[in-house]
């Protein structure tokens, strides 16, 4: 068995991956559609989201992968000595997974990374094969669905009202793709805040943005075809107030995301985190009626988001577990006594 990137498999050998990688996502959460074969060759060529870079890689085994890894390095200077990595096919294929493990791990290190993440669904199976390569759990993330089309409307129009009552001094500005120039400050603003969401045991720092960072991740995404959707609050002085944006995946609009909501700690508790909520399900039903369902996930410890979205009505579909070790010791583990 020997690691090969996703983007020097020929086309047998890549289908076999897509077939491991859609597996592992239909095992996780079968009620949304896997990734799909162009999907995922756009993910592989494009290797920068959010700032960091992504290595796709597959365990050959003669005629078939038998496991496929995605290897995240975080490239903000606060977190360079950071690296998260997916293994799909861990649970059914621990050999396989064993070596995808090692090469993303020697990568890492080579690239100056000293802790490494783990992540994947919280089950027996896979909280085994981390453990047993020397990490920890120290993060729960519960992944939740919301179909668009049983929203409570007038629930929803509710929030709409109690948050401009409450909040009379902010404004909603909507936008697609890319943020306006004159409401790039406080969109940057607003980022920041979700430096506050919960990390429960993970090894993170709080990250910066700037305006480049801003105009390279709406690139990304328009090189990878999604449609991303964004609700910034204002306030009269200008300034954030918080956002909430989704990323819509025309290929498949019903695996679309909830990617994150923040509200500054200056406005929290006046209702502008159900505004937000609302406000983007309004316009969602509104501009993209195929997009009936989407997925986001909450740190199990972020009891104020997670009561939102349980009233808007978002039901769990899996836990994720993170699990976390100093990639010395990982690889020390693997290596054996």
């Amino acid at each position: 068995m020997h690691l090969v990137p996703l983007t020097e498999l020929d086309d047998d050998h890549f289908e076999s991956a897509l077939a491991v990688q859609q597996r592992a996502e239909l095992a996780a959460d079968p009620g949304a559609p896997p990734i799909t074969g162009p999907e995922l060759r756009t993910w592989a060529v494009h290797d920068r989201t959010e700032g960091n870079r992504h290595d796709r890689f597959a365990v050959i085994d003669g005629a078939r992968a038998r496991a496929v890894v995605h290897l995240e390095l975080e490239m903000d200077d606060a977190n360079r000595h950071r690296a998260n990595v997916e293994v799909f096919g861990a649970v059914w294929d621990i050999d396989a997974a064993t070596i995808g493990l090692v090469g993303a791990l020697d990568i890492a290190e080579a690239e100056g990374r000293r802790v490494i993440t783990g992540w994947g669904p919280n089950t027996v199976e896979e909280d085994r094969f981390w453990t047993g390569v020397g990490a920890t759990l120290s993060f729960r993330e519960r992944m939740s669905a919301l179909d668009l089309t049983a929203v409570d409307a007038d629930r929803m129009d509710a929030w709409i009202a109690d948050g401009a009552r409450r909040a009379p001094d902010v404004t909603l500005v909507r936008w697609v793709d890319r943020c306006p120039d004159e409401h790039l400050a406080p969109w940057i603003e607003s980022q920041l805040a979700m430096n506050d969401m919960p990390h429960e045991g993970l090894d993170i720092n709080a990250w910066e943005v700037d305006e480049g960072d801003v105009r390279d991740d709406e690139a990304t995404a328009r090189d990878l075809g999604l449609r991303v959707m964004s609700v910034l609050a204002v306030d009269a002085e200008g300034r954030a107030a918080g956002h909430t944006r989704v990323f819509v995946i025309p290929a498949r609009p019903s695996a679309s995301y909830q990617w994150d909501t923040a509200v500054v700690d200056r406005h929290r508790g006046r209702g502008i985190g159900k505004w937000l909520k609302a406000d983007m399900w309004r316009w969602l039903r509104a501009e993209e009626p195929a997009v009936t369902r989407l997925t986001t996930g909450n740190a199990q410890s972020n009891d104020a988001m997670l009561a939102i979205n349980v009233a808007m009505g978002y039901e769990p579909v899996v836990e994720y577990g993170a699990w976390q070790a100093p990639i010395e010791d990982m690889l020390g583990s693997l290596s054996g006594p």
